[in-house]
This record gives structure tokens, sequence and C-alpha cells, in this order.
């Protein structure tokens, strides 16, 4: 939700109302103008509220410790630097008009001052109260019903000879039914915790408009709502601060389950913005989880409760705008919504800071329409299964909701939006290819390569590139050794951005024009055999066309080199992909892949298919190394956004990869799970010396430095990971001596390990032991063991770091050389387990889910090259599917992506 930030300046007798607009006081009356600063603001006539002024602040010679010096900095900086604390020492005054002596009850009042400290109270955990100092009951005051209420507390002030200082408040009832403009009641503040309010006759709304005035005191201003007509939960703002979407508007006072937004009968708890804002509470009420970065949960409490860490804060890490996320359900202050009839206002609030004023608040609602009730909205709160979505593309999805409690995950990962446009090559100077992508909103952000098939989070190298209606990456088109970029402007201008090798620019040049009639331009590479880069161009027709580059940043020829290309949805740059040379690689539009090799003399080689299906996938980048095998290599963003890397082969795409060399100086490699609690696939080496190896995955079929996590293992001649077996939620190892010992070595979650227990003895007699997950559907994590005979035993786990009785499910395994943990490999939800022959076929049993085996399915032959063989789940690379890794006698580690459904396919990885 984007919000013009702005900063007040006061000059002699301004005052700004809460409704957004300037006003001039004058000694009789305020009189509203209309005021320019927040061009989105509206205030719907006949709102049940109460107005608000912040006064001249009080003279520095009377500034407290705590509190505020001016205006300017209550608004911008609220209460927060320090926080309330103290007691509002109060004057309460009931007073009656020159022509309305009817009285106001004091006692009344001083329950209202009551009700209101109680709130504050418990809003500030104590540290803030207001009492009556002293009273004047029945004052008669010149003031008449029918002046304004700036009159009328101007008029009562003078009489009484109030003046303000810090922590104290004068407060004044009048026995009119509503203030001037039906106003419920007025406040003046004037920083330092101290302010005047103006009060009407006692009545339902009384509790709730003084409450509100004293947030006004501590230097908060309105909860706000957004309305849009296009139902928008989130909107930007333009250069001039007004809302990009034109329906869109802020509703002052619109936030109804807030004490600042309208009146009425209950007292809602101040929402977290202002809490965070003022400084309210302990201050560790509210969890700031800072940028939000990848996909993570997290559990919120009821917001009315008292729980530490109840509410969550985040920054986008786009807009860099702050929102927060409270559960609002029946909870100390909050228990009216158990009865107010809204179920629709209990659940997931979501807000931010901002709105009439950089003191308000704004709630972002499940539909932003305007309210269909008159003032009172229904819906203010997000339920279970919905999602909201900021207008950068950060996602909060309320997973559960209840009386007690409400998870939500928040995916923030400008990647999974981001549009791949085109490659150029290493732009950033450091031998790695990297993607560029042109943005809906003409930024040009750099997915700078990084090793182990993987981009960098996408970082802007500029912007207002909307100007072009096409780019295009042509690696080192000038001849300086950097990459470059081409993009073209509506009227046809063609312009040169030379790279610096730094990720930025030098400065750009035209180097034609007459270029729209082009329909596509492709950075071909070299197509002539000259060594140096060219552009290649289809127009409407089908026509092909190349423009030969001289090497120093122009043309020197063009000619027709084809046609027919317009059946075409995708074309880029194949680099060496499926051929001995390089070439073109075209989508067609029933979703063939395409690959045209160049002849080396400026034509084409007869062309192949490389894959089939393709049609479901959005842009292609081709033509770049991004594994670091010297074979080029395709990046693809599917329908939803996400980003999916298929290595190349000289034949196609790869059926295995080269992830890891050296790999044969370990005596066991093995899974690990998720060993260090970062949600990626990990795994574990023992070396010949006992030194325990964590490889730490990278979420893109790659590896972080690995990390030495123990020494002396080589004490045991089997290890294996065991998952969660003692039930505390972390992975653990178990291990066994060579005399039979079986011992458990729990983790804490992240990579470390917690004191060891011996959990069995006499397992010497079994050839093999495997820890297959839950392969019995009891929820707790078990062992299988394989004997010399062949009988397989389940040694079901207790889930407490035990066993129950153990069962023999299956005989006849003494065929295979290596049995090992499938994990959930066909997809249907159940542990499945991997065997190898002695011919070299690798099988696949479907675990039935209950402890035995579905019928078995080959999945390949030529495994005996492998000397160690593990299976590491659906994290390894990133896009949801299994994997297989084995150790190549040679010592390479290739890797296997499953299709999961039982089968292998092309690697695919996900480069994010």
């Amino acid at each position: 939700m984007g919000v013009l930030r702005r900063s007040i300046a006061l000059s002699t007798g301004l005052v700004v109302f809460a409704t957004g607009l300037f006003f001039v006081q004058a000694p009789a009356k305020a009189v509203p103008l209309p005021g320019p600063d927040n061009p989105n603001v509206q205030f719907v006539e006949g709102t049940p509220h109460s107005e608000h002024v912040f006064e001249t602040p009080l003279p520095d010679a009377k500034q407290p410790t705590k509190g505020q010096a001016d205006v300017e900095s209550l608004l911008r900086d609220g209460a927060a630097a320090v926080g309330p604390g103290g007691t509002i020492n109060i004057k309460l005054v009931t007073a009656k008009l020159a022509d309305n002596t009817n009285p106001v009850s004091m006692a009344d009042a001083e329950k209202a001052v009551v009700s209101t400290s109680n709130y504050w109270k418990a809003m500030t955990a104590n540290k803030l109260s207001m009492t009556v100092a002293s009273e004047v009951a029945g004052h008669q005051s010149k003031a008449r019903s029918t002046d304004s209420y700036s009159t009328i507390i101007s008029t009562i002030t003078s009489e009484l000879n109030w003046t303000a200082s810090p922590y104290t408040a004068l407060v004044i009832f009048i026995p009119t039914s509503t203030l001037s403009g039906n106003a419920l009641g007025a406040g003046y503040s004037s920083g330092s915790y101290s302010g005047r309010v103006l009060l009407p006759q006692i009545s339902s709304f009384t509790n709730n408009v003084m409450s509100h005035e004293f947030g006004h005191v501590i230097g908060l201003m309105h909860a706000d709502a957004l309305q849009c007509g296009s139902g928008a939960s989130d909107v930007g703002v333009n250069s001039s601060g007004q809302f990009t979407d034109p329906s869109c508007y802020i509703r002052e006072y619109g936030d109804t389950t807030d004490i600042m937004g309208a009146a009425q009968y209950s007292l809602p708890v101040v929402s977290s913005t202002f809490w965070d804002y003022a400084g309210l509470g302990r201050g560790d009420e509210i969890r700031d989880v800072g940028i939000a970065t990848g996909s993570k949960s997290y559990t919120l409490k009821p917001w009315g409760g008292t729980e530490a860490q109840r509410a969550i804060k985040f920054t986008d890490p786009v807009s860099k705008e702050v929102y927060y996320l409270e559960l609002r359900e029946p909870a100390g202050y909050d228990n009216y919504l158990g009865t107010a009839g809204k179920p629709g206002n209990m659940g997931v609030k979501i807000a931010q800071r901002g709105g009439a004023t950089i003191a308000s608040s704004l709630i972002l609602m499940p539909s932003t329409k305007p309210f269909s009730d008159p003032w009172y909205a229904s819906n203010h709160a997000w339920q279970a299964g919905s999602t909201f979505t900021t207008y950068t593309g950060t996602q909060v999805t309320m997973n559960a909701v209840s009386s007690t409690s409400a998870t939500v995950t928040i995916t923030a990962d400008p990647r999974l939006t981001a549009k791949m446009r085109l490659s150029a090559g290493d732009f950033d100077g450091d031998k790695l290819a990297d993607v560029l992508s042109r943005e809906s909103d003409g930024s040009l952000m750099l997915y700078a390569g990084l090793p182990g098939n993987r981009l960098d989070n996408p970082r802007q190298v500029g912007y207002g590139w909307n100007i072009f209606d096409a780019v295009v990456g042509t690696a080192d088109f000038n001849g300086d050794g950097h990459g470059d970029i081409l993009a073209r402007t509506s009227d046809g201008v063609l312009w040169l951005y030379p790279g610096d090798g730094n990720g930025g620019f030098l400065p750009r040049q035209q180097i034609g024009s007459g270029w729209q009639g082009f329909a596509s331009l492709i950075g071909a590479g070299d197509f002539d055999g000259d060594g140096l880069f060219d552009l290649m161009a289809t127009k409407s027709d089908g026509s092909l066309w190349v423009y030969s580059g001289d090497g120093a940043g122009g043309f020197r020829a063009w000619s027709q080199v084809g046609s027919g290309w317009n059946g075409f949805t995708s074309i880029t740059a194949a680099g060496s992909l499926g051929s001995a040379g390089r070439g073109l690689l075209a989508r067609a539009g029933d979703g063939t892949l395409y690959v045209y090799p160049f002849n080396g003399t400026g034509g084409f080689l007869p062309r192949t298919v490389i894959g089939i299906g393709w049609n479901g996938l959005g842009d292609l980048v081709g033509g770049q190394d991004f594994t670091g095998d010297s074979l080029s290599d395709v990046l693809a963003v599917t329908s939803s956004g996400t980003m999916r890397l298929y290595p190349g082969d000289t034949s196609g795409f790869a059926g295995r990869m080269v992830i890891g060399a050296g790999w044969n100086q370990f005596s066991q490699v093995w899974e690990a799970g998720d060993f260090d609690g970062d949600a990626v696939a990990d795994i574990l080496a023992r070396g010949t010396d006992g030194a325990l190896w964590l490889y730490p995955g990278n979420g893109s079929g790659g590896f972080l430095p690995r990390v030495l996590v123990g020494t002396g293992w080589n004490a045991f001649n089997t290890v294996l990971s065991a998952g969660d077996f003692d039930g505390d939620g972390h992975p653990d190892l178990v291990a066994r001596t060579a005399d039979g010992v079986l011992w458990l070595y729990p983790t804490d979650g992240r990579g470390q390990f917690l004191a060891r227990k011996q959990i069995g003895v006499g397992w010497q007699g079994f050839l093999e032991l495997l820890a297959p997950g839950d392969f019995n559907g009891d929820g707790k994590a078990d062992l299988v063991a394989r004997a010399a005979n062949g009988t397989l035993w389940l040694y079901p786990g207790n889930g407490t770091g035990g066993f129950l009785p153990w069962k023999q499910i299956g005989t006849g395994w003494n065929i295979f050389d290596t049995v090992v943990q499938g994990g959930d490999f066909n997809g249907d939800g159940r542990e499945d387990v991997m065997a190898r022959g002695t011919d070299g076929a690798l099988w696949l049993y479907p675990g039935n889910g209950s402890g035995g085996f579905l019928a078995r399915v080959a999945l390949g032959t030529g495994w005996n090259m492998f000397s160690s063989i593990a299976a590491l789940g659906t994290g390894f690379t990133g896009t949801g599917n299994p994997a297989v890794v084995g150790v190549a006698g040679n010592g390479s580690l290739l890797l296997y992506t499953g299709t999961g459904q039982g089968s292998f396919q092309s690697v695919v990885l996900d480069p994010r």
C-alpha cells in the first residue's frame, strides 16, 4: 500500500485536522479549507467520529524529558523513541452553556476517565494512566451551543485560565447531544502527552471517544481503510503520491476494529501498527521478521491477549513497505468481537502504518470495495485458505485460523514473479552466466549467476526501461570484453547499452533506426563464423534476417536468411545445445522445441527436435552455460512464474548431471534429509579417516560449502539418517558398531549433535540397515534391516527413540547388492525402497503405507557403475521432484531427477 510520505510544517496559528485537511484557527472558530497534502483521502459524511487538532506545541521551556517537541516530530515519529510513561493529570470539568444549562453528571464523567485510564494502562503494560487531579462541576460558561466546538473549548479554556504542561489534560463535558458538525468529541493535543478534550453529554459513545482522543494525545492519528472500486487488496502510488489504481482512496476512520477508527460502543484494541509506532506495551508483543524472503510460516496469537510476539511485522522486499499481521479474536478488549454479529471481523487482520497521514494506520481488507454498511465494515479479517498479495507480489497465505491461534505463510521471493527476458552472458565480470529481466514497471533486474546452478536474488540495475518494446542481450557486442544490451524504442530507434563488466552500464549509444518493422530481435551469437556477435530479427511475415556485427558496436551488413519463422512462440540463442556448433532454439505453437544449428557460413544445418510439451512454459533463455559444465543450458519460466533450469548435453537435455568430483575419497555417502534446518535436502559423507562431512544442498542441485560435523565415525560400520526418530522434531542419525551396538545421535535441527543414546544391541547380524521414514503409516520413523539370508525386517519406531516389536516383511532380498530408502519416489504419499541387483538393474519397491510393498517397478540398468546410491527426496533440486545421486568409480557425483511418478526424466533444476 503506497502512501505519500509527507512532512508537515507549522506556522503561527496553523493546525492539522485528523481528516487530513489544513485548518486556520481564528479567535472565533476554525474554518475548514481543502488540503492537498494527501490526494488519496476521503471522509465519508455521517461517519460517527470525533475531530482532532494538533495545536502549536508547548514552549521549549515547558518540554519534558519525555514526549515530542513539536507537531511535526509527533506526526513523523510518534512516541516510539521513548514510549509513554507516567500519569496524565486531568482537570475534569462539567460545564453549562449560556443557552443550555442542563447538568452533566460528574460521577459519570469520572467513570469515563476511569474507563479511559484502564484502557490505556492495558495498552501500555501499566506504563501510562489518567487520573482526575482536579474537578470543576457545573462551570457556567459564556459559550453558546450554537458556537463551533473550537470556540467553545477556547472560551472555556480561557475562562478557567488553563494552560498546557507536560502530562496534563483538560477534559470538558458540555450538555449538548453532539458538537458542531455532528462530532461526538473534539480533541486538541500539544505534544508531551498534553492536550484538551471536549465531549458532549454522556452517552454510549463516551468511553470510546475519550479513549480515542487520548490516543491522539500520545501521538496517534486515525485508523483508516483502503477502499477500491476494483476491490484490490493493495495498491501502489505514482510519483505524485496518487494511487496507481484510480478507483482507490483512503477512507478515514474506516478501520472499525481499532480504537482510532470510527466511534462505536465498544473499545477495540489499538492495532499493532499504532502499538509499534507509539512504543506501547512491553515491547515484545510484535515479532519483526525483517525483509521477507523465501517462504516462511509464523504463528499468531489473539492480539487482544497478552502473549509475547503475538503479531508479525514484515517488510516487503521490493517496495520496502511495512505490513503488520494480527489475529483478531475475542480476547481482552476484543471480547466484543464474539457478540458483534460480524464473524468476518474475526480472523487475520492486515494493516500498514500510514493512511491519511504518516501517523495513521491503514487496514487492507479481503475486499476493499466501499462498505455496503453505512459506516462499519463487516469483513475486516482474512480467513483460512485466503491469500493476501501486496501490490509488488509478496503473498501472505492464511493456513489456519482458530479462536486461539492462526498460522500464516509469507512468500516473498521476487524471482517467482520476474518475467525473464534475456541473457547477457557474464554481465558482472565473475565468469558466471547472468540473466537480465525487464519488469513491467520499467525496472531492469540483474539475476547474477552463482556457483552450483543458482541465480542470485535480483538487484535493480536500471529503471525507465519500459520505454523499450524489445530488449536483448548480445554478450560482447562492442568488443570490450563485457556483456552488452540492445534495446529498441517503439519508434524503431536501436540503442546499445555497453556493460561495464561490473553489473552496470557505460553511456548508451544509438546504433540504428527504422527497426520498428521487426516482430522480434534475437541475440544470436556468431551466425556467420567470423568470431563476432550478430543480431537476428524476424518480421511478422516470418522472414528471418541477420545483421552481422562489426565487433565495435555496429553492423557490417544485413540479409534475409530464412522464412516461415512466424510459427514460433519463442526464439532464443541455443548455444551448443543439441549440436556441435551454435544455433537457434525455437518453440513451435504446439510446444515442440527445435534446435537450428548454424553451419558456420551464414546458414543452417537441418533442424532437430529436442523436446515436446514446452507450450506450458513462458519465456525461454538459452545460449548460456548455467551449470558450469561448458555445455549450453535453457532457462524457462513456468505459467506460475517459477523458474526452471534444463541442463543441456551434446544431444539435447541431460538425463543426468555431474554435480561433484572426488567423492571416491569417502567410505560412505548418504542422504541427510534437511540436516541443517534450511528446508533444503543435504548429503552426509564419511571419510576413511572417520571425518563426517555435511554437504548442505543449495536447493538447485548443488552444494553450499561443506562443513565438518564430526570425527571418529570410522568406529561404525554403518551410519544412516533416521529422520526424526526420537520425536523431538529434529533429524537424527543411527550408527552401528562392528559388535552390533546401535546408537542414536540426535541433532538440534541446525546441524549439531546432542548427547548420543544407545538404542540396541545384537544388530551385527544384519547385512544392511536403511531408514525408510514412516514405513508402516503410524506417523513414526522406522528402520528396516536386511539379513544375509535375504530376509527383510521392519523395526517400527515408537516415536521416542525406541522400537515396537519387529516383523519380517520380505524374503529373497539377497539378490541385491544395495538396498536404500527411496523416499516417496512415485508420489503416492508413501515411503518407498530402492534396490540394485548385481546385474546393475535398479528397482523401485513402492511402499503400501502399512509396512509392505506394492509391485516392484524397473527404474533402469547400468547402476552398478556406482559405489554408493542415495535418494534425496524432493528438496534437493528445488523443483519439488525427487532426486537420486550416485558416486561413480572415477569419483564423480551424478544427479538424476525423478518425475515424481516412479521414473526418471531429464534433469530439471530450480535456479532460485
